[in-house]
């Protein structure tokens, strides 16, 4: 043989032992938890009755399982029921030990589908072969009363069926205490087969009164269900299964009440709050032509409520008091600062400041720039003008005592509905726990209302009150008919109310203009401004980009326009490569799960 020809031999060789390894070791490597059996299945169980008379169950499970012999298992899971028949049954897990009697190690902290998981094995530890585990436990409350007759029954499964293993042998010894025994009617059923199965069983009696019954080659999946009739009244039963409607339906009336009354206590009691000092004032208004210049637009928005638009409204303002002017941008209206010391109150001067702080006049600012500063600032002249809206008298902090009063007794009643659900939820009934989580929740709710209700809440003060009427007869004034309007500043009262004697209709509009912005009404006062802007062939100095019959248009979008941008945020600080970055904008993709 060439040394070629050998080469080739041994190259192949390899490649072979390659494919082959996975298939040599596939047992270890597609090892299932569940692939193994049980040799034999041995139970004992003593019934009794306990000084309450309630039933009384003692179980030792001897179990024999059959592992593989490579490293597969650590040890059995074997779940107990922890209910029957709506009643807890008081699991107690007694010990668990080997053949031998030695305790072994296992964890019982799970739950799983009504059932206490016990894992019992030492996860550093595997098994093989044949091992044995002894497991013993008690239980109460296992005898329950059918409703289609008129016994007491101990009716129970003796083998899990929802179980992956077969079961070579099983036997199952059954024991009764005497008292029990002599309360035995007729004769026992013994049923085996998968879940749903009437196959009988063979209970064999044995001295004493005891019963054992004997299964072999069971196959996974399949079980053996024993039941006892006994004489209705042996056993007293589990306080969960007798129904009280004290604490079972009680509870969900008296929530129910306390929830409503907590949630709507707190609205009623502060709308009613709110309303009282909304109609504190005269509760008259009367159509009024202009707003004095203590009350610029960012002030009057938080008498009549329209904060979110008294920005653009101030802006405007400002503009018409020709302190600043406004230019069509190209996507947002170009601020230009013409007199920075025409401020009529001192709101006016803050907000001159938040757009153009300490700059010279001709300044412009491109509010399509973003820009977080002006943001801040104008966040700022928004609290100030709340400020001030309480230091002139028209704001002041009330706290609705119905509000509190209707939250209290809200609460008391969860609190007394969770008081009468208790004692059911104690003895673990099904419908008096459901009722009793309706009664935390129903306090919950109660409680965080309440809370809600305890602080001030800004109303207005009658002088407040009168203030927001004057708005509101401004409001009037613009929905006037122009023949109207021209009729009231006419009269003798209107006249009367310019310091010039005369009227300049044109300048009046103006100023009402931000007013109509805050109402909602700018649309319809922009094309009142474009008739007398070319009736009196005028072009508006404040506003540069004047069109006639697109002005009014163009208003109807300023609320918006005139609001800043502000930086979008990004959480990268490189480019993101030629397609400009983005899904998650670059940095660590924190978190996932698995185990």
């Amino acid at each position: 043989m060439t040394a070629r020809l050998r080469a080739r031999l041994l190259a192949l060789l390899g490649v072979l032992a390659l494919l082959l390894t996975p298939l040599l070791t596939a047992p270890a490597a597609l090892a299932d938890t569940n692939d193994f059996s049980y040799a034999s299945w041995d139970a004992q169980y003593l019934l009794g009755r306990d000084t309450d008379g309630r039933a009384t169950l003692a179980v030792t499970e001897t179990l024999v399982a059959d592992f593989p012999a490579f490293d597969q298992n650590h040890g059995i899971i074997r779940g107990l029921p922890t209910g029957y028949d709506g009643a807890p049954l008081g699991l107690h897990v007694v010990s668990v030990t080997d053949g031998a009697g030695a305790n072994l190690r296992y964890d019982d902290s799970e739950t799983d589908n009504g059932e206490r998981q016990l894992k019992i094995g030492d996860p550093d530890v595997f098994v093989h072969g044949r091992t044995t585990y002894v497991i013993r436990y008690t239980m109460r409350d296992v005898v329950h009363r059918p409703n289609d007759r008129p016994i007491d029954e101990w009716y129970w499964n003796l083998l899990p069926l929802n179980s992956t293993q077969p079961i070579a042998h099983f036997t199952a010894a059954l024991a009764f205490d005497p008292q029990v025994d002599a309360a035995m009617l007729g004769a026992p059923s013994c049923y085996t087969g998968p879940a749903g199965s009437t196959t009988p069983c063979t209970l064999v009696a044995a001295p004493g009164g005891s019963f054992t019954v004997t299964q072999d080659g069971i196959p996974a999946g399949s079980g053996v269900t024993v039941a006892f009739p006994m004489k209705e009244g042996t056993f007293a039963q589990a306080p969960a299964r007798i129904p009280d409607p004290m604490t079972d339906v009680a509870p969900y009336p008296l929530a129910g009440v306390g929830a409503v009354l907590a949630i709507g206590g707190p609205i009623l009691g502060i709308a009613l709050l709110r309303r009282r000092g909304r109609h504190s004032g005269r509760g008259i208004v009367v159509a009024q032509y202009d707003v004095p210049d203590a009350l610029p637009p960012v002030l009057a928005a938080e008498i009549e409520g329209r904060r979110p638009v008294a920005d653009a409204a101030e802006m405007v303002h400002l503009a018409v008091r020709k302190a600043i002017r406004i230019s069509d941008g190209e996507s947002k209206p170009v601020l230009e600062l013409l007199d920075p010391s025409i401020a009529p109150d001192a709101l006016d001067a803050e907000a001159l400041y938040a757009l153009f702080p300490g700059s010279p006049a001709g300044t412009t600012l491109y509010l399509e720039v973003p820009n977080d500063p002006l943001v801040t600032r104008l966040k700022t002249l928004s609290g100030s003008a709340r400020a001030a809206a309480f230091e002139r008298g028209l704001l002041a902090r009330r706290r609705s005592m119905l509000a509190i009063s209707l939250g209290a007794v809200g609460l008391a009643a969860g609190l007394g509905a969770t008081a009468l659900a208790a004692p059911g939820m104690a003895v673990g009934r099904p419908a008096a726990i459901a009722a009793f989580v309706v009664a935390i929740v129903a306090s919950a709710i109660a409680l965080i209302a309440l809370l809600a209700s305890l602080p001030r809440r800004a109303v207005l003060t009658p002088q407040g009150a009168e203030t927001r009427e004057y708005l509101l007869g401004a409001r009037e004034y613009i929905r006037l008919a122009e023949a109207d309007r021209i009729r009231m500043l006419q009269s003798y009262r209107g006249a009367e109310r310019r310091q010039d004697g005369s009227v300049d209709v044109v300048v009046l509009y103006e100023r009402l203009l931000p007013y109509a912005m805050l109402f909602g009404m700018e649309r319809e006062w922009g094309q009142v401004l474009t008739v007398q802007y070319e009736q009196d062939g005028i072009t508006p100095s404040w506003y540069y980009g004047y069109t006639g019959a697109s002005f009014a248009g163009s208003l109807s979008g300023m609320n918006s326009a005139l609001s800043p941008t502000p930086t979008p945020s990004t959480s990268s600080s490189s480019s993101g490569s030629f397609g400009g970055g983005f899904s998650g904008g670059g940095g660590g993709g924190g978190s996932s799960g698995g185990w």
